[in-house]
């Protein structure tokens, strides 16, 4: 059985439209911290078998891409008699920032005891 011209067209013109729009899905190296806990960020405590929490900090180039994919800024109490530049999603369970000389982190976490999504920073 002979090949369809266009499927064989389809192989040759989609990794060149990958090429000349110069996107690929691919997972880049990042820069990040993490800590595990147990209680919560304001009172943290050692992790346990029973309660047990991540927080990660992303920052560089990977944390700058989520600041501006979540704009605009908003203004919180962490933020408000400050330069830094604050944006959040999800009740601040995802927490971005531009600090001065153009540094950007993102905070976020998870409770590995259910799998829920939690903040990964306080003020």
């Amino acid at each position: 059985m002979k090949p369809h011209r266009s499927a064989l067209l389809l192989l040759f013109v989609l990794p060149l439209e990958v090429f000349a729009n110069g996107w690929e899905f691919d997972y880049r190296p990042a820069q990040a911290g993490f800590a595990t806990y147990g209680n919560s960020l304001g009172d943290p405590v050692a992790a346990s078998k029973q309660d047990t929490k991540i927080a990660f900090e992303i920052r560089g180039q990977a944390a700058r891409e989520m600041f501006e994919a979540m704009g605009p800024d908003r203004q919180d109490s962490c933020s408000k008699a400050s330069d830094v530049r604050f944006r959040f999603r999800d009740d601040e369970k995802i927490v971005c920032t531009r600090g001065q000389g153009g540094k950007y982190a993102c905070y976020f976490g998870f409770d590995l005891k259910t799998g829920k999504s939690i903040g990964g920073s306080i003020c």
